[in-house]
This record gives C-alpha cells, sequence and structure tokens, in this order.
C-alpha cells in the first residue's frame, strides 16, 4: 500500500514557495493554507484560502512547471504529499480521493470563470469598445463570444445589461 508522506506547518510557515519546483501534489490533510501572489512583498495578495479536502500545487504538477504562487499555513496544517512515482498508484488504491481532486479543479475553475466575466463587465463599462472593435477585430469577435457565453451561464442572458 503506497501512502503519501505527511508533513506538518506552524501558524506563518511556508509550505510552497512561488517559483518554487516540487512534482508532488499537497493533500490538506487539517489546517487552512493562504495562496499568495507576490507574497512577501507590498504587492502580496490573498489568491484564495485552501482548507483540509483541498489540493495545492495541482497545476505545477499536472504541467511539470514552477508555481506562480506562494502557499502559507493560515493555522497548524498537516498535508499528505503525494509525489509523481505514487500518484497513479495512490489514486487507484484512494479512489474517492480523484473524485476530490476533480471538484477542487472545477469549484477553482468557475471561481476564475467568474472573475473573468467579473472583470469583462468591468472593462466593457469603462472602455470604448468601439475602438477595440476596430483596432482588434478578429480578437474582438472571439472574445466577446466567449464572454458572452460565461456571461450567460453565470448571470443569465442579462449578463450585458
Amino acid at each position: 500500500m503506497i501512502e503519501g508522506k505527511e508533513k506538518k506547518f506552524k501558524k506563518g510557515q511556508i509550505i510552497l514557495k512561488e517559483k518554487s519546483f516540487e512534482l508532488a501534489i499537497y493533500d490538506v490533510m487539517l489546517g487552512r493554507v493562504g495562496v499568495y501572489i507576490n507574497y512577501g512583498t507590498p504587492e502580496e495578495k490573498l489568491v484564495v484560502e485552501i482548507e483540509a479536502g483541498d489540493f495545492l500545487n495541482v497545476i505545477s504538477f499536472l504541467e511539470t512547471r514552477p508555481r506562480n504562487t506562494t502557499a502559507v499555513a493560515l493555522e497548524p496544517t498537516v498535508v499528505k504529499i503525494i509525489n509523481h512515482d505514487n500518484f497513479s498508484i495512490f489514486f487507484q488504491e484512494n479512489p474517492a480521493k480523484i473524485m476530490s481532486l476533480l471538484e477542487h479543479m472545477s469549484a477553482r475553475m468557475r471561481a476564475l470563470q467568474r472573475a473573468y466575466v467579473q472583470a469583462c463587465q468591468a472593462l466593457e463599462k469603462y472602455a470604448d469598445t468601439d475602438k477595440i472593435k476596430e483596432d482588434n477585430h478578429e480578437w474582438y469577435a472571439e472574445h466577446s463570444h466567449t464572454y458572452k457565453f460565461w456571461a450567460d451561464m453565470f448571470f443569465g442572458s442579462d449578463a450585458k445589461k
């Protein structure tokens, strides 16, 4: 039986650092984790809070790329580290975790899509849309269809009004 390695973190301790790379997924077993961009700088921003049952480092793991955020324990936290070598076996032995991971990814995508729609709404409210259409016709045509799709999905067909 393959088990991920458990690791404990104290409040305020960095779990994963921006620009670092580790081929592993972190299953948050206990606690809460803040995920930040520009951590420790004046531009620091909390992007999302992760709780027990959620995962860290998924995108970096799947894309085999360095992280673009820093994860910090907001309270005493325990994670299970699932590395590349035991990834497949871990999920074969823990099939419920696959659904949990998919739910986590789906929730994150939905939040990003909602933020995208809200950003587009704000931009369209203040932008010179005629100038954008004129200067970027092909891009605007594609963008406006994508935006309308997500706006309708989240806010109904009245989203642009």
